[in-house]
């Protein structure tokens, strides 16, 4: 059978490093009224980026830069390349002679080019970004800076024009306040660390006279391109696994059944270890991103697996999923599923018994029948929680350990799901591969704790043909 049912449908937003906007700053940029936006952030949070593809992606937009912030040779990418790039930037020196009339019936035009004094003066445009507004207005007395703020204000919404104004939040003498005041649209670019990583996010504060459909948005600076990640929250991207499945890195390594996480493990999980997948919650999608890629390339290699089923899944629910992409057959011949709840007709269902050791034994039984049945290594996912609310955490960290004892004397795979909330935590178990899958702004993500990487988000793919899901980073 061909594996390419989706489980989870994004919609059809393209996902790129090229260069994208939010839908409702793109809206607003859009609109057919005049518009000030305010663009705030640390030193690093990509506030420039963000300008450039405003100048980038809006053909009638011109950047006025100040000497501290001249971007120099601007990444034209894929996007409509700036032929005209000259035309469409000035960059302004800080010794400039500035003489404001302070003539509020002068054009929004002439009041521009009276505030850069450069040459050759510019041409009227529908968008001024302006990168930054501190070094702009620097060589101005500040008794007159909330003068000609608020003169180019005016004109710019009688004029219908945009005027984009980029500032730093250390912004000496409440410049800041006054630009947020006069501002139609607050947003607010920061880093945030969480874990010992960093990404970065998008906040809106304001957008006056529109709808927020989504007010925080992650997004990533890949390439030099500012681009956010489009997924809203509680809408999760496609999981979807090539046809062909993906033979074993390296002897002593086997593949996560995906390209990209086998890069992100630094080349697939290790034989004769435990691996831990660190998951926010135990529902869906955050187990199916990694055990459906996994466990379908896994059946498709004819190799047999144990499954110790997570608290609440039958047998069902979890063949379900995998019967997309293997035949359902093919998962009652190689799968033993063990489960609190694990009741059915099928002959490869087991419930665990009420003592924990006499489990253990039973799961031991039943993966050497199955090495024996099929000449190969099972492979083992336990799900955590299950035994934990069983057995209580101290019961389970001495199970895990006596598993972990026994591997390296096999070329098996142990995979542990492991819920945030639990009790039972990743130090307390020896692992030789960690990766964390969570939601970060509505995006679903996963970062590396062993080996350590940043975040990365998840996207579709379509490579060879035949569909699957990358990981894009996000700096």
């Amino acid at each position: 059978m061909g594996p390419m049912t989706l489980l989870y449908n994004a919609g059809t937003i393209d996902v790129s490093t090229e260069g994208l906007f939010p839908p409702d700053i793109r809206t607003a940029l859009c609109t057919d009224r005049g518009y000030v936006i305010v663009v705030s952030g640390e030193p690093g949070t990509g506030k420039s980026l963000f300008a450039q593809e405003i100048v980038r992606e809006f053909p009638n937009s011109c950047a006025i830069l100040t000497d501290k912030e001249g971007w120099g040779e601007i990444r034209t990418g894929p996007s409509p390349a700036f032929d005209a790039w000259k035309e469409r930037h000035v960059v302004v020196d800080y010794w400039r002679p500035v003489t404001w009339s302070g003539s509020h019936r002068a054009s929004f035009l002439q009041k521009i080019n009276e505030l850069v004094a450069a040459e050759p003066r510019l041409r009227d445009f529908d968008t001024i970004v302006v990168d930054s507004w501190t070094g702009l207005v620097e060589p101005i007395d500040s008794a007159r800076r909330t003068e000609i703020l608020q003169s180019l204000v005016q004109t710019a919404r009688e004029e219908k024009k945009k005027l984009v104004l980029i500032a730093d939040t250390s912004m000496p003498g409440g410049d800041l306040s006054r630009l947020n005041h006069v501002a139609d649209a607050i947003l607010r670019l920061e880093k945030v660390r969480t874990d010992g990583r960093m990404y970065r996010q998008l906040v809106i504060e304001k957008l006056r006279s529109m709808p927020i459909a989504q007010d925080t948005f992650v997004f990533t600076l890949d390439r030099g391109f500012f681009t956010y990640v489009p997924w809203y929250v509680h809408q999760y991207p496609p999981i979807m696994i090539e046809r062909e499945p993906l033979g074993d890195p390296s002897p002593d390594r086997m593949s996560t059944g995906n390209r990209s996480f086998d890069t992100l493990t630094g080349g697939g999980f290790v034989k004769g270890t435990l691996s831990i997948i660190e998951v926010d919650n135990l529902g869906a999608p955050y187990l199916e991103t990694i055990y459906l890629p996994f466990l379908s390339n896994h059946l498709q290699l004819g190799r047999p697996a144990i499954v110790l089923l997570p608290e609440g899944w039958s047998p069902e629910r979890f063949t379900s999923g995998l019967s997309q992409f293997v035949d359902r057959e093919i998962v009652e011949k190689q799968v033993v599923f063990f489960g609190r709840q694990a009741l059915g007709k099928k002959g490869n269902v087991r419930s665990i018994d009420d003592d924990p050791w006499k489990t253990l034994q039973e799961i031991r039984y039943e993966a050497s029948q199955l090495e024996r049945r099929f000449g190969m290594d099972v492979t083992e996912l336990f799900a955590l929680d299950t035994l934990e609310n069983k057995y209580g955490a101290a019961h389970v960290q001495e199970l895990m350990a006596e598993v972990t004892a026994a591997l390296p004397d096999t070329k098996r795979v142990t995979l542990t799901i492991l819920g945030r909330q639990q009790a039972i935590k990743s130090t307390s178990l020896c692992h030789a591969i960690q990766l964390r899958v969570q939601e970060i702004g509505g995006v679903l993500t996963v970062c590396g704790a062993n080996p350590r990487t940043n975040f990365f988000a998840i996207r579709p793919l379509l490579s060879g043909g035949f569909l699957d899901f990358d990981l894009l980073p996000i700096v």
